[in-house]
């Protein structure tokens, strides 16, 4: 029985670990990549659906024009945090807010989402539809151990999924 207990623990311990690998360095030692503490009581009151903070992600555009910004092809890693509350759909790069769509917002059908597998979700938008001025592809990518969670999330508030190789 004693065994039993000790082999319980230690399995506790080890899935903790691992969760904690999951979040990104620098989530461990700078909380870069968290829900900003002036945002976490309104998401509060919304009534969060879930969310996820300290993943790893990557930020890419494809040939994306705005004033002031010409990008073919770029691709930059990042720490962040992303919120599906009752409300609205919530993305954080570092301290940047990079996604904040309201739920009730017929935008919200422009989102596309797939998830590649159980780890990423990846959530992609015609950057036009949300910026004026603005054109091209942005896409992000969350490796998270939510992502299944987060995906039937947007399918339940309208966004549209589709397959790993078109978004």
């Amino acid at each position: 029985m004693e065994n039993h207990i000790r082999s319980t623990t230690r399995s506790i311990e080890c899935n903790k670990h691992e969760n904690a690998m999951k979040k990104t360095i620098l989530y461990r030692l700078f909380g870069l990549g968290s829900i900003p503490k002036k945002w976490l009581p309104t998401l509060q009151e919304e009534g969060i659906v879930v969310s996820d903070e300290g993943i790893s992600g990557w930020l890419i555009m494809k040939n994306v024009r705005g004033p002031g910004k010409r990008y073919v092809q770029r691709a930059e890693g990042f720490s962040g945090c992303l919120v599906i509350t009752k409300k609205r759909v919530l993305g954080f790069t570092y301290w940047k807010r990079q996604i904040n769509i309201a739920i009730d917002n017929p935008k919200i059908y422009q989102l596309i989402f797939n998830c590649k597998n159980n780890e990423t979700l990846s959530i992609c938008f015609e950057s036009s539809a949300f910026r004026e001025g603005w054109e091209g592809e942005i896409e992000f990518r969350f490796k998270t151990k939510k992502a299944r969670q987060f995906c039937d999330s947007l399918k339940s508030i309208g966004a549209q999924q589709v397959t790993a190789d078109e978004c």
